[in-house]
């Protein structure tokens, strides 16, 4: 987010009980995204974790991932909206091993192509 400084630009980061992880790590790690427009939160109970799998369409835990948005996304019904675009830190093929480069151009295209229709 700090190469980023799109106003509108907004980063929703979940902590989840994973690697032994609880609530009150989380001021801790909150350090690791520190920014305005970030919003933290705990999921202690893991819902998004398997509310996530449908969505992009992979069969365990949906953590360590990271999706973008566009401006006109709606959570809607019981489970979360498919992403735009996401990476992740799994073991997985379906989408691409996170790239913090790839991952931040992405998020500037999609802020840059948003603007254009302003």
């Amino acid at each position: 987010m700090e190469k980023n400084s799109d106003p509108d630009l907004r980063a929703y980061v979940v902590w989840v009980p994973k690697v032994a992880a609880s609530e009150r790590d989380v001021a801790n790690a909150t350090r690791y995204v520190r920014d305005e427009r970030a919003k933290h939160y705990w999921d202690g109970e893991g819902a998004l974790l398997h509310g996530y799998e449908p969505a992009l369409s992979i069969s365990e835990d949906a953590w360590d991932i990271y999706m973008v948005y566009g401006p006109d996304a709606r959570w809607e019904a019981d489970t979360p909206p498919s992403p735009d675009y996401w990476m992740h830190q799994l073991d997985l093929a379906s989408a691409p091993e996170l790239d913090a480069a790839a991952f931040a151009e992405k998020v500037k295209s999609f802020a840059e192509s948003r603007s254009e229709f302003r």
